[in-house]
C-alpha cells in the first residue's frame, strides 16, 4: 500500500515537471501577450532629480510639477538635500548626478562654481528683503547694538551667506569679526546648521548669523526666543547681489536638457504665483503641504512662506546683464574687504559670464518669465511684507 502510494506521488510530480517545462517552452518560444503593461510605454522617459524645498513640495501635490514633465516624456524627482546631513553634500549630489536642479542664494552658488563644480545659473530671483539674513541675539541678552558685540562672540558659517550680510552690517558700524588675516572687535565662531542653534541656545556664543525663515531658525521666532540687532544693509551688496535667491543646474545636463529646465521653471512660475494670489489666501494650504513634506511644524513652514526674511519664494530677475553684474559686483566686494575664501578662491569675468546660462533669460530660446511684470489675468497679488503683517 505505502509502495503504491509512493509510485502515485512521484507520478503527480513528475506530471507536475512536464507542464512546468511546456509552460516554459511555450513562453521562449510564442509571444505572450501581457496585461501588466500598457501598450505605449515609452522607453526614453527622463527624470530630473530636483531639490525639496516648500515651493518644489507644493508644486509637486498640486500636480504642476508631474504636467509640465509630462510634456516631456519626464519625471520630476524631488531630493531632499537636507536629509542627508552635512555640508558639502549637496555639492556631492549635484557633481554625481543625483541633483540636477537646486535652490541657493547668489553667494553659495558662486562658491560652488569657485570650487570648481561645473553648475550654471538658470534662474535669479529680485532683490531679497533686508530681513533675509539677520544678527540675532537671545531675547534675554543685554546686547542692544551691534557695537554692543565688541568682546563678545558671532557665531554664523564662512559657506553661508548670512555671514557676508552680517559683516556688511558691522563694517559699516566700523566694528569687524575675526579672519584668518587680522583680529576684529568681535570674536567669530565658525558653525553652521542645528549645531549652530543648539551652541547659540547653549550660550556658547553670543549673537548668531542665519536666515529667520529656515526650519531651523524659524522655531525661535515662533517660540519668541530672539531678537535681532541688525538685518542686511538696505540697499547693500548682500541685498543687490550676494543674497539674491538663485536656481541654478549642472551644466552638462542642462545642455542635453534645456526643456526640462524650461519646464521646472514653467511650474515653479505657476506656483509662485499662486502663492502671492488671492492675498495670500493659499499659503495655509501651502504650510501644510510644507509642512508634511519637509517633516516641520505647520507653524514653522507657515512662518516659512508667510514672513517678509522668506527664502523660499520671489519673482524673477529677467535680466542676462543684470545678473551677471550682480554676481561680479558681490565678487567684487567680497575681495575688496579681504574675505578669506575669495582672496584665494574668485572667478574671472568671463567665467562669470558663463556661469549664467543666457538661454533662460530674456530673449534666451528657453526663457520663461517669472516677472512681477508679467500681471496674471484673474488673481490679486500681494508682497512677503504685506502677507507678513497679516
Amino acid at each position: 500500500m505505502i509502495k503504491k502510494s509512493k509510485m502515485r506521488l512521484r507520478m503527480v510530480l513528475m506530471s507536475f515537471l512536464a507542464a512546468t517545462i511546456s509552460v516554459g517552452r511555450a513562453s521562449a518560444e510564442d509571444p505572450v501577450k501581457s496585461a501588466a503593461l500598457p501598450p505605449n510605454v515609452p522607453g526614453n522617459e527622463r527624470i530630473a532629480h530636483i531639490g525639496l524645498v516648500d515651493v518644489t513640495a507644493v508644486a509637486a501635490r498640486k500636480g504642476w510639477l508631474q504636467e509640465e514633465f509630462a510634456k516631456h516624456n519626464a519625471k520630476a524627482d524631488l531630493v531632499n538635500v537636507s536629509s542627508f546631513g552635512g555640508s558639502g553634500i549637496e555639492a556631492s549630489l549635484l557633481d554625481r548626478g543625483d541633483l540636477h536642479i537646486t535652490q541657493r542664494m547668489a553667494y553659495p552658488a558662486l562658491q560652488h562654481r569657485a570650487n570648481g563644480l561645473d553648475a550654471v545659473v538658470v534662474w535669479q530671483g529680485v532683490d531679497p528683503h533686508p530681513r533675509r539674513a539677520v544678527t540675532m541675539v537671545l531675547a534675554d541678552s543685554d546686547i542692544k547694538t551691534v557695537a554692543d558685540l565688541k568682546g563678545k562672540k558671532y557665531g554664523s558659517s564662512l559657506i553661508g551667506c548670512p555671514y557676508y550680510a552680517s559683516r556688511e552690517a558691522f563694517l559699516k558700524q566700523k566694528v569687524d569679526v575675526d579672519t584668518e588675516f587680522s583680529q576684529g572687535d568681535i570674536r567669530f565662531v565658525n558653525i553652521t546648521g542645528v549645531a549652530a542653534t543648539t551652541a547659540f541656545l547653549a550660550g556658547r556664543f553670543d549673537a548668531y548669523g542665519t536666515h529667520p525663515a529656515t526650519a531651523t531658525t524659524a522655531p525661535l521666532y515662533v517660540q519668541k526666543q530672539v531678537r535681532e540687532i541688525s538685518t542686511a544693509e538696505p540697499g547693500g551688496i548682500y541685498v543687490t547681489a550676494g543674497g539674491r535667491q538663485m536656481y541654478f543646474a549642472m551644466r552638462k545636463w542642462a545642455e542635453e536638457n534645456p526643456d526640462l529646465v524650461q519646464a521646472f521653471l514653467v511650474a515653479w512660475d505657476r506656483t509662485v504665483r499662486w502663492l502671492y494670489s488671492d492675498n495670500g489666501a493659499h499659503l495655509q494650504e501651502a504650510a501644510t503641504i510644507a509642512a508634511r513634506e519637509l517633516r516641520i511644524p505647520k507653524s514653522v513652514a507657515l512662518y516659512n512662506l508667510k514672513d517678509e526674511s522668506t527664502i523660499s519664494y520671489t519673482w524673477g530677475q529677467t535680466s542676462y546683464q543684470e545678473a551677471v553684474d550682480s554676481i561680479k559686483k558681490f565678487q567684487n566686494w567680497a575681495i575688496g574687504v579681504k574675505d578669506p575664501f575669495y582672496t584665494k578662491h574668485r572667478l574671472t569675468d568671463k567665467e562669470i559670464e558663463k556661469f549664467v546660462d543666457k538661454r533662460f533669460f530674456a530673449g534666451g530660446a528657453y526663457f520663461v518669465d517669472t516677472s512681477q511684470k508679467k500681471a496674471h489675468a484673474s488673481v490679486e497679488t500681494s508682497s512677503p511684507s504685506t502677507l507678513a503683517k497679516k
